[in-house]
């Protein structure tokens, strides 16, 4: 991190210094003080952090943040309305301190994937940083933004959200460059009522932009592609369905593709021609987020031979897209989260594996549908009868997926309120050969019936 003083965080907040310090950290965590270090306190539903401000002092705070403005501390100070919101102010202060150009990178699917797919991308020709796990919301987002130094030409910043306003008060710190939409899903539709509010939502990543910044975003979805016109700022589209996007894709039986500016101008691939690309991870809905990080690399001067590159070393890892064998089975696991939209993805791609056995849709609830949870379990129940010879599901909508597996005609759709039932029964059923796909969202754990099914130790 660059250095600071308090006095430049307190212009950046608009808060008031008692004292002033030089530092080069920040920690919202009171047991992990770095040296020169800013302790900033944030009040949470359960906690608040100003009641750590003296241990972190002990620890060798520096500097202290407070919104209790009658509290007194054996350091210098800074008193602001809110340390929240602050959090968010000084990393927008501090963004511009370094420089830089910052990509934001939203969506109800994929964010993530497009996320690391970017950074593997721009990497090739940039000094890029990203987003490290899942720092996306109103606390990663800043602490994301302080790795950035001068040295770092883009920051990769993810930005995820449930709820109307989130993104505009991260959208203000990150100020990006660039923002990128994946996608308009069902994700969070409990929070924000329809796709058309999910929309909304995601469009707020634009009202932080740099005056000369671009919006990226798939023009695939109709409710982005028809308001392209009306955002205010330049707009790249990218897709594969609609060919009148500015960079689109065609894909070949071989699983590789060829990406193709249609329109886009003043770029190291001139318009009318195309270059060939692949990836590691599975899925034609990848495609679309290798199209978001080629349209961005393209902006950014990156050429096709980097960006072929970066598309072709990114792989997955953790609980999204794995897809491996053990104990003779083909597994895929991809247990990280799940939505409608992306259980229909994936799941597409287990219709697509060719093992010497049967395909096993092993899906857990789909959480924060709301009212839409019913048919957003049954939609995933149909596409696992047309892509799977089974379905074990697992979860308060199991019920909801089977039914909607038996309505596509799917006879072996089995609803779980226990893992370990679930997995005895699998066990019963699955033999070496088969593949077994293991998606849920991730407050359904189904990494772990997935250990369970392996044999593997497993916490309760």
């Amino acid at each position: 991190m660059e250095q600071f003083t308090l006095a430049q965080a307190a212009e950046w907040t608009g808060g008031e210094a008692a004292g002033d310090a030089v530092l080069t950290a920040v920690s919202t965590d009171s047991r992990v003080i770095p040296p020169d270090a800013l302790f900033l306190p944030i009040k949470g539903e359960r906690f608040d952090g100003h009641d750590f401000i003296g241990k972190a002092i002990e620890n060798g705070a520096s500097a202290v943040m407070s919104h209790r403005e009658h509290e007194e501390y054996p350091v210098p100070a800074l008193y602001v309305e809110n340390t929240s919101q602050a959090l968010l102010d000084l990393a927008g202060g501090y963004r511009r301190l370094c420089g830089g150009k910052v990509v934001g990178v939203t969506g109800s699917v994929g964010k993530t994937t497009t996320k690391e797919l970017l950074y593997a991308v721009l990497s090739q020709g940039l000094r890029a940083q990203k987003t490290e796990g899942n720092l996306n919301n109103e606390i990663g987002l800043p602490l994301t933004l302080f790795r950035m130094t001068r040295d770092t030409e883009v920051m990769v910043a993810e930005m995820g959200m449930n709820h109307f306003g989130e993104l505009s008060r991260m959208t203000a710190a990150a100020q990006p460059d660039i923002a990128v939409i994946t996608n308009i899903g069902t994700s969070h539709i409990e929070f924000l009522g329809s796709r058309e509010g999910i929309c909304k939502a995601k469009l707020e990543i634009l009202e932080g932009l740099q005056p000369d910044g671009c919006a990226v975003f798939c023009g695939d979805e109709p409710l982005l592609w028809d308001k392209r016109e009306q955002l205010g700022c330049r707009v790249v589209t990218y897709g594969v369905e609609n060919s009148a996007c500015d960079l689109t894709a065609c894909l070949h039986k071989d699983g590789t593709f060829d990406i193709i500016n249609n329109n886009l101008p003043d770029v190291a691939l001139p318009c009318g021609e195309r270059f060939a690309a692949k990836l590691a991870i599975p899925g034609a809905h990848n495609v679309l987020n290798a199209l978001a990080a080629a349209a961005v690399g393209l902006l950014l001067g990156e050429t096709p031979a980097q960006i072929a590159e970066g598309l072709a070393s990114y792989e997955a890892s953790g609980m999204r897209q794995n897809i491996y064998e053990q104990n003779g089975f083909h597994i895929y696991a991809d247990c990280y989260n799940a939505s409608p939209d992306a259980m229909e993805a994936t799941l597409a791609v287990l219709g697509g594996m060719a093992p010497e056995g049967r395909r096993f849709a092993v899906l857990g609830s789909m959480l924060e549908l709301g009212d839409y949870a019913e048919e957003g379990h049954r939609r995933a129940g149909r596409a696992a009868a047309k892509h799977a010879d089974a379905l074990y599901a697992y979860g308060p909508d199991a019920q909801a997926m089977v039914a909607g597996a038996k309505e596509n005609g799917m006879e072996r759709a089995f609803a779980f309120e226990d893992q370990a039932a679930l997995v005895a029964a699998l066990r019963q059923d699955a033999a070496k050969g088969d593949a077994l796909l293991f998606k849920g969202s991730r407050g359904m754990r189904m990494e772990r019936a997935l250990a369970m099914f392996l044999g593997e130790d497993v916490e309760e």
